[in-house]
């Protein structure tokens, strides 16, 4: 088993922990069917999850078995035959899959590895699909957040972009011309390079050519016009809304903790700033530095105390540059910041292309090289790969914990979260001090810390503040849930989710060592004792909406009304974008309003919106499997119900 990257009985305990998870897919194998198949074509396409793994002769969780269970395969020779015979012979080219009988709990079983075809070779595509009448088929199969699904042609696009060998930043939009570039922006630019390099090469040049170099610009129909990167840097604002509507950022400032607390009054302030990208950075870095909380510090050898943000300015501007540097641009969805009470998180489309464990590291994966050059040569970004490792370095020098980061390939989402107190300051260490009898590990700590101040903790999220694997990060909240009775589950499956339990009052631990985490909980940052008290308490839910309808516009409770049980598409997603822009709803609620079942809702309408249109978004996507999550229209949402005149 050298080839695979995880064991057989990891593979299966891995299944048996998450219930689902992207890269395993267990299937009885009694056949080479089509499900089996079309698994193969996902994990050879999906673009950034590595490939996947398909086990035969797991079985799902039935009457009899609690969880997946090995009933083994009868005849493992005939099965990888076929399979073998299958990816020859059934796609446009062959795939090469990796193969290999195993035996656990004393039944045959089989790993199979598909890898992530290279760029060049995808898609991945069944044969003669493309002739079929129904238009829509493609014969593309992805992989999704809820399995395989048969992608549209919408969805070839980053496919096909990244087949060619060009990015999306380099591509020039239908209608640009010269014009659409500003002289001041690019006069900034000399100025700012100026400062960084003085005798910089590309200063001597003229505009055009400069600007050439920099690979900004592409000479069509013997005149010099911008591409997708030199108008993000250079563009006039107005040619910004006229070739690219969605590059934008808001900045949200909302009184509380929660997306949404009061629908009458959602958010506090509001700034939508758009600009080309050298004048962007600094414009949202003063905005949010204006609106930071500031204290006083008296540093080792100062005189005077300085009056400084709660949140280092180098940590805010190296947080902007991240989300506008590996922000996908494909997606007509704006970066949105938004300043909470007790945290700021700053949200862009584009996942990681380095998984989240080794952010950090030395080294950088770049989605748009040519905007981040810009960005390095100007020194608005920190050195190549160091730039998280430099924040985390100037949050831990502050007292603050480390950013929490969420990166999710299926929704392609990067969220960051920056908590603006410590997560184990001297409150916190204070509200721990009732579990001291539990002799609390650091990492479990760190658990009920998240569940108290976001509402709720998941695998991702407990993995984003630790050290923790997926397999570490699920046996501390099991352990948490079944042992220390400490967490309440909710969901199942990959949406799974923990909350406190309601603890009753104990005494505080009034000890010698009072005020310190009475368990291993590692070095901790001194508390600097001039951090904010946690505002992290949740306020009761006001989320919950009525039974009837009458809160609706009559327009729209007539078209609820006019659906059929057997509504496709075209009838039931204009509602549902709809209801979602009037305020936020949770799926259970969308459910009740149209009458339809939960899970199909989700499968078949939910996620498409919000994954492959991006017409809606989660109000809780540092935390997936919140229990108040819900879904919020998106300014591309509001741009598409305009369009076919819904209001």
């Amino acid at each position: 088993m050298n080839d695979f990257e995880f064991t057989p009985e990891e593979l299966l305990q891995q299944l048996r922990e998450l219930d689902e998870h992207p890269r395993i897919e267990a299937k009885r194998g009694s056949e080479i069917g089509g499900s089996a198949m079309q698994t193969v074509c996902a994990y050879a396409n999906e673009p950034g999850l590595g490939g996947g793994y398909l086990l035969l002769g797991i079985a799902e969780p039935d009457e009899v078995h609690s969880e997946f269970w090995v009933a083994g395969v009868t005849d493992s020779d005939k099965l990888l035959n076929d399979l073998q015979a299958n990816c020859r012979d059934q796609f446009e080219q062959p795939i090469p899959v990796k193969a290999k009988a195993a035996v656990l709990e004393g039944k045959r079983v089989l790993v199979i590895f598909v890898p992530e075809l290279e760029p060049g070779a995808k898609p991945c595509t069944f044969k003669g699909k493309f002739d079929s009448k129904n238009k829509k088929k493609t014969g593309i199969w992805r992989r999704g957040l809820n399995g395989d699904y048969e992608c549209g042609q919408l969805e070839l696009g980053p496919i096909l972009l990244a087949k060619s060998g060009l990015g999306f930043e380099q591509l020039v939009p239908g209608d640009a011309e010269w014009d659409d570039l500003d002289p001041s922006a690019i006069s900034l630019y000399r100025t700012l390079r100026q400062k960084v390099r003085p005798h910089a090469e590309e200063l001597l040049a003229d505009d055009p050519d400069m600007l050439h170099a920099l690979h900004l610009v592409r000479r069509k129909d013997g005149t010099w016009v911008p591409n997708v990167a030199g108008l993000l840097l250079l563009g006039k604002p107005l040619a910004l809304r006229r070739l690219l509507p969605a590059m934008r950022v808001d900045y949200v400032r909302i009184n509380g903790t929660q997306w949404v607390e009061d629908p009458d009054q959602r958010f506090a302030t509001t700034l939508d700033i758009r600009e080309p990208l050298i004048r962007l950075i600094p414009k949202l870095e003063a905005s949010i530095l204006d609106d930071m909380p500031r204290h006083f510090r008296l540093r080792e050898g100062d005189t005077q105390r300085s009056d400084e943000p709660l949140l280092p300015q180098k940590v805010i501007r190296e947080a902007i540059v991240n989300a506008v540097m590996h922000r996908d641009y494909q997606v007509n969805q704006p970066i949105l910041v938004v300043r909470y009470s007790n945290r700021l998180e700053v949200r862009n489309a584009g996942y990681s292309l380095k998984p989240t464990a080794t952010l950090g590291e030395m080294g950088s994966i770049q989605r748009n090289p040519y905007i981040a050059s810009v960005l390095y040569d100007l020194d608005f970004a920190e050195t190549k790969g160091s730039g998280i490792r430099t924040m985390r370095r100037l949050l831990q020098k502050a007292g603050l914990t480390a950013p929490v980061f969420a990166s999710s390939s299926q929704s392609n989402q990067f969220t960051a979260t920056y908590l603006l107190h410590q997560l184990l300051d001297a409150d916190q260490l204070r509200w721990l001090q009732q579990f001291t009898h539990l002799d609390l590990s650091d990492d479990e700590a760190k658990a009920l810390i998240l569940a108290r101040e976001t509402g709720a903790v998941d695998n991702a999220g407990l993995r984003a503040i630790t050290d923790l694997d997926t397999l570490a990060a699920s046996q501390v909240l099991r352990r948490l849930h079944h042992q220390r009775q400490l967490l309440a589950q909710g969901g199942a499956g990959s949406a799974t989710y923990y909350q406190l339990r309601d603890l009753p009052d104990l005494p505080l631990f009034e000890g010698p060592n009072a005020g310190e985490l009475p368990s291993n909980t590692g070095d901790l940052p001194p508390n600097t004792g001039d951090l904010p008290p946690n505002t992290g308490d949740l306020p009761p839910n006001t989320g919950d909406l009525p039974p009837n309808t009458g809160d609706l516009p009559q327009e729209l409770r007539d078209a609820i009304a006019a659906l059929g049980p057997k509504a496709r598409k075209d009838k039931l997603w204009p509602l549902i974008v709809w209801l979602c822009a009037i305020r936020p709803h949770s799926a259970e609620q969308l459910a009740s309003r149209l009458g339809r079942q939960v899970n199909a809702l989700k499968s078949s309408h939910l996620n498409a919106l919000r994954e492959q249109q991006g017409w809606l978004q989660y109000t809780h996507p540092e935390v997936v499997n919140h229990p108040k999550q819900a879904y919020v229209v998106t300014d591309a949402g509001r741009a598409w119900l305009a369009q076919i005149s819904v209001t």
